[in-house]
């Protein structure tokens, strides 16, 4: 089976409207029972720590950033 996981940055926009590097992990997709629902899940690659666990809301278009040229 070969390892489909994506190398991902992950963070969070904060109070002040600023983003908070979180961290950066592998990303995978699962079925989730207490979301009831496939989940998209980030492992810290540090530590294989959670990161992130979002349900996959079928009306939210996900897309992949673009390089910047900054």
């Amino acid at each position: 089976m070969s390892d489909t996981r994506r190398r991902v940055k992950v963070y969070t926009l904060n109070e002040d409207r600023q983003w908070d590097d979180r961290g950066t992990g592998h990303v995978s997709s699962t079925y989730v029972e207490e979301l009831k629902g496939m989940s998209l899940l980030v492992r810290a690659e540090s530590d294989g720590s959670l990161l992130l666990e979002s349900k996959i809301n079928p009306n939210t278009a996900y897309q992949k950033q673009q390089v910047s040229s900054y």
